[in-house]
């Protein structure tokens, strides 16, 4: 039998092999792109280098639909035409799912939750879910944020009286960002802030993806033997590898389930001293595990979440986020730190809407509606997308739609694209960002004020599929970031709490930004460590903007 099973096994890994050495008929090889240096790799080492800005700025000028080279000399669609991105993300979406290499590293990372899940399941998730990023909900959570956020500050400021002269805002806005979503959408806390503690937790979630990263060599090798390995063998296999870098992957998802498990059963215990089926929570606010634990008792046996699913959950939305928010606010202070300007207008309505209030927090519908300080979080997000690599995999045949025909490498007008089934899509987000044909000629340029004036005649015609701001930023459609709101109110907190209590400039380190699933800070080239020193002076008493 064993015999039969071998046969079996390499006749299918021989087809496979035939099939990708095959020369490809499609359509997407008519397309223009830049050539590959390996037939072996194509093109995925420059994508996932963490430095590759230069490659993938270049990459726009191919136009929104051109060709790269994925492994094996197989092709690859790059898109950031508006149509085509309608068609993939919303439209299609059942068509053009993510990546199996995505959803199988998430789901070994994280377990069955939303970043792994797709169809039904992922849409019964979803719908659990909503209810806690609603706007209602984030309204109710706002004191919740101020209270962190009054920590935050006052951690920040005791250490500059103290005569620190740089604070790294990496590490204090990775705390902070999981504070945030303990507090707000879990219900824990896991940072007083204050005080530099280290959590385990937080150390394992900041550590993940560029330590992840140091394997990415592997991936393809990941993608090509998980289908061939049994579940229950996987973990054991993995511990055999004689490899100081798989070792530190594997202590980093340790630590995070185990404290994923610790949370899940001490909120399961005081969801049922309170009564796991008192759902009506009037006027207070609710935390995701709160929600899926009253809806699971409410259940029939059949539609209940298994808890690995639960747990899973927690699991994702702490990792989820905590990297992208805390980048995307070191972003936002790195180029307030280049504008002395910008942050000087910022910081004058911040205070004018606190002085308002007695010095006090703003109210959560004025502190979203402030126009200044909502531009800076638009243009922040629109220059810099913080997970700037969205991959997709046709699951069938199809047909792409396009805005305008694109020219082949024959001379040919292309109105549409064929798409055949396993076709991966490399979807440029950044480029559609950022793109000068609906953005205007200073469309790479930071500039919040563009956002206090008539967006341009060309953005409203195209209709991006974006849930924000005409960006795709936080996607689109039923796989569109489900707490994108959640992110904006942290943001908005954050900076308005810190930029009353702080200046904040250059430190004159050299940063570097690195590309990944969520872009982050190092000092110098080649560093694993997020780290974003800057000179903070305080302006007033830290306690005064509580």
């Amino acid at each position: 039998m064993i015999h039969y099973t071998l046969l079996a096994l390499f006749t299918w890994l021989a087809w496979k092999l035939v099939r990708a050495l095959l020369p490809s008929r499609s359509q997407i090889d008519k397309l223009p792109g830049p050539p590959s240096t390996s037939w072996l790799t194509g093109h995925l080492p420059q994508i996932y280098d963490n430095q590759g800005w230069a490659f993938h700025r270049e990459l726009a000028k191919y136009g929104p639909v051109f060709k790269l080279q994925h492994t094996l000399g197989r092709p690859m669609l790059c898109v950031y035409d508006p149509v085509a991105m309608h068609s993939i993300a919303v439209k299609d979406a059942h068509i053009f799912e993510e990546m199996q290499f995505f959803l199988d590293l998430t789901y070994d990372t994280f377990g069955p939750g939303l970043l792994s899940t797709i169809g039904d399941t992922h849409r019964k998730q979803r719908k659990l879910i909503n209810p806690v990023f609603s706007s209602k909900n984030l309204q109710r959570l706002t004191p919740v944020f101020y209270e962190v956020v009054g920590r935050l500050t006052q951690g920040i400021g005791a250490l500059v009286n103290e005569g620190t002269t740089e604070v790294d805002m990496a590490d204090f806005f990775g705390r902070t960002a999981l504070e945030l979503v303990g507090q707000a959408a879990v219900g824990h806390s896991f940072d007083p802030l204050t005080e530099i503690k280290h959590n385990p937790y937080s150390d394992a979630l900041k550590a993940y993806l560029p330590t992840l990263y140091t394997l990415s060599n592997y991936f393809q090798l990941y993608a090509f033997l998980r289908p061939l390995i049994p579940a229950p063998l996987r973990r054991p296999l993995a511990d055999l590898i004689p490899s100081r870098r798989m070792k530190a992957v594997l202590n980093i998802l340790d630590t995070m389930h185990e404290s994923a498990v610790e949370i899940y059963k001490e909120k399961k215990r005081e969801a049922e001293a309170n009564g796991l089926q008192n759902a009506d929570a009037g006027d207070r606010a609710k935390d995701l595990m709160t929600v899926l634990l009253q809806a699971n008792a409410g259940a029939s046996e059949e539609d209940a979440l298994p808890e690995e699913e639960l747990i899973s959950q927690l699991s994702t939305f702490l990792f989820a986020a905590t990297d992208t928010t805390s980048s995307a606010l070191a972003l936002t202070l790195h180029r307030l730190s280049q504008r002395e300007d910008v942050q000087q207008k910022l910081r004058a309505e911040v205070q004018d809407a606190k002085r308002r209030h007695g010095g006090g927090a703003i109210p959560y519908d004025e502190l979203v509606a402030l126009p200044y300080l909502d531009a800076v979080c638009r243009e922040t997000l629109r220059v810099h997308v913080v997970a700037p690599l969205r991959f997709r995999e046709a699951r069938a045949d199809a047909v792409l739609p396009l805005s305008k025909p694109v020219r082949g490498t024959d001379g040919e007008p292309m109105h549409s694209i064929f798409v055949p089934k396993g076709t991966r899509i490399f979807v440029l987000i950044q480029a559609s960002n950022v793109n000068p044909e609906l953005w205007g000629a200073d469309a790479h340029e930071w500039r919040p004020e563009r956002w206090l004036e008539p967006l341009p005649d060309a953005l409203a015609g195209a209709k991006i599929p974006g849930v924000y701001s005409n960006l795709m930023t936080f996607w689109g459609g039923g796989r569109a970031c489900i707490g994108f709101k959640f992110s904006q109110l942290e943001m908005k907190v954050v900076l308005a709490e810190l930029l009353a209590a702080f200046k904040f400039e250059e430190a004159g380190k050299p940063i570097s930004w690195n590309i990944g699933e969520a872009i982050y800070p190092t000092i110098g080239v080649g560093s694993t460590r997020p780290e974003f020193p800057m000179k903070v002076t305080v302006l007033k008493s830290p306690s005064a903007t509580n």
